[in-house]
């Protein structure tokens, strides 16, 4: 290994500090370096020593700049040099280097192709949305990425909205490196449509809605995705022609439609008589209509308890 020693005089601290508090810096460079990580630190290409320990661990710590996937960088003394003085360390009078004359360095590890980070990011994407009918993921970093190990694994945020730019964690499997890429992300998924406007009370049939695979936006993010989510339920909400069908529009499913044929139940001190009846509204479980007895044409109110009966209410 070649060796030299050389010392750079830092003149321009000296006015602020007395020459009885004036501290070297010592910088024993590596002649070559194998480094895992993006960014180069003082510490990975040389020995560093400082008479004041905390200002030492600064020092090792300081950034050099973000390494290439491939190829080798060269790091000299100078620009170490112009870097720690930049620092404005206090005290620092001297650097003072020893060891090879540059530093040679090159990331180690696998290399992992866009292709290979994007088809691992839509595999965990489809078990956040497993509704989806199809994922696209396109990484917006230029290159793929270094890692120690040839496996790893994708960590997604707890929320992630499944639209826009996202990002995700890339962890090797050793646990030893952690690099967070960012991502345009598009989730398909089936869409519930109205075919025309729906009015409130309305209640919603096949021929009412379509059912299409579009992405999800934020228009879309709630809407229902299948036709047996809104069939046979009614408008809480006037929802207008080609708007997505959201949950929070419809009501429960309808059990007793306006003309059916029903059991009245009434009970009064013991006693249950019933009759049937028609249905002169429509409506769910535990929903209060009016109701027509057949034979006597009496309307009343009454509760629904299932798709059949209606207990009336004694007044």
């Amino acid at each position: 290994m070649r060796r030299w020693a050389g010392a750079f005089a830092l003149f321009g601290l000296l006015s602020a500090v007395s020459s009885a508090f004036a501290l070297t810096l010592e910088v024993r460079l590596r002649e070559e370096v194998v480094v895992f990580q993006e960014v180069l630190t003082l510490g990975d290409v040389a020995e560093v020593s400082y008479p004041d320990p905390q200002w030492e661990k600064v020092l090792r710590g300081l950034s050099l700049g973000v390494l290439p996937p491939q190829g080798e960088r060269v790091v000299s003394p100078q620009e170490i040099y112009a870097r720690v003085v930049g620092q404005r360390v206090p005290g620092l009078d001297y650097i003072y280097f020893s060891g090879a004359s540059v530093s040679r360095v090159r990331r180690g590890g696998v290399p992992v192709a866009r292709e290979t980070l994007e088809d691992e990011i839509r595999r965990a994407l489809q078990e956040r949305f497993p509704e989806a009918e199809r994922i696209e993921v396109t990484l917006l970093e230029e290159s793929g990425i270094v890692l120690p190990t040839p496996e790893f694994a994708v960590v997604l945020p707890r929320t992630l909205k499944p639209w826009g730019v996202q990002g995700a964690d890339i962890v090797a499997s050793d646990g030893t490196q952690r690099k967070t890429v960012r991502f345009a992300l598009s989730v398909y998924r089936p869409v519930v449509r109205a075919r025309k406007d729906l009015t409130v009370h309305e209640t919603i049939d096949p021929e009412d809605v379509t059912v299409s695979v579009e992405p999800v936006s934020f228009a879309t993010e709630k809407a229902c995705t299948a036709l047996e989510e809104v069939l046979g339920k009614p408008v809480r909400k006037t929802i207008r022609a080609g708007d997505p069908v959201v949950p929070t529009a419809l009501g429960k499913d309808v059990l007793i439609k306006r003309g059916d044929l029903v059991t009245m139940v009434a009970e009064y001190g013991g006693i249950v008589v019933t009759t049937t009846g028609k249905a002169r509204g429509e409506g769910t479980l535990g929903d209060r209509i009016v109701v027509e007895n057949t034979s006597s044409r009496k309307r009343v109110e009454g509760i629904i308890v299932d798709e059949r009966t209606v207990r009336v209410v004694v007044q």
